[in-house]
Parts: structure tokens; C-alpha cells; sequence
């Protein structure tokens, strides 16, 4: 199969600043990916959830600090929700986190992300970290 027949892959970019969602949006159309957003934690799991059963993502950009459910708490349900199902953690969604805080990184392994960004975020890093994870 030729990579032309390869279908985009689907990122959840979770954040609750615009101008960050609007730049890495962009940044991750321009790459090749297919990006879905999300402006807060509840938002988030409802698409995961509705993906879940439709179209899975396959891989997950999350902010740590957000208003409500924070992305620690999307990550911790999302682990959860995977755990239930019988998926082990290694084997489950990929899950970059950002946070602006080294204190947040081991807490955010410690729940079950793949790997972390701290900010502020240079766009290539991001980028870098996301084809380590899924490929392109």
C-alpha cells in the first residue's frame, strides 16, 4: 500500500487557549494530520467517547491546565476507560501532554501518558514528538 493510500491520521488537540489551538491546528493540517479540537476536558472525553466507537484517534494532544477537568483528569478516564476494556497501557492511545510545570510531567507518567511538551511549546518538538508516536 502506497503512503498516497494511507488515510490521515486523527489527532485530539485539547486546549483551552484559541490562539494555541489555531497555531497547532495549522501546524499539524500542514504535516498531514487531520486535527480535532477540543476546548476544555468534558468536550474532549465526549469526542474520545464518541470516536471510541465511530473513527478512534490516534493520538491525543492534551493541556494539563484547564478550567473544570483539567487534562490530568481526561487522562486518568481515558486510561480507565482503556484498562476496562482490557487494553494495557502501553498498547493504548497515544497521549503528549502539555504543561508548563516539570513538577506536572512525572504525574502526568504516573497516569499514563506517552510523553510531555513543556511550555511554552516550540512547534517543532510538538511536531517531532507526534511522529515519534504514530509516524508518518
Amino acid at each position: 500500500m502506497s503512503d498516497a493510500a494511507q488515510p490521515m491520521k486523527k489527532i485530539l488537540l485539547v486546549d483551552d487557549e484559541p490562539q494555541i489551538v489555531d497555531l497547532f491546528s495549522t501546524l499539524l493540517r500542514e504535516a498531514g494530520y487531520r486535527a480535532v479540537t477540543a476546548p476544555n476536558g468534558a468536550e474532549a472525553l465526549g469526542l474520545y467517547l464518541y470516536a471510541r466507537y465511530h473513527e478512534p484517534f490516534d493520538l491525543v494532544v492534551l493541556d494539563v491546565s484547564m478550567p473544570r477537568i483539567d487534562g490530568l483528569q481526561v487522562l486518568e478516564t481515558i486510561r480507565t476507560d482503556e484498562a476496562a476494556r482490557g487494553i494495557a497501557c502501553a498498547e493504548g492511545l497515544p497521549i503528549i501532554v502539555l504543561t508548563a510545570y516539570k513538577s506536572t510531567c512525572m504525574l502526568s507518567f504516573n497516569l499514563g501518558c506517552d510523553d510531555y511538551v513543556l511550555k511554552p511549546v516550540q512547534p517543532e518538538a510538538l511536531l517531532a514528538k507526534i511522529q515519534s508516536k504514530i509516524g508518518r
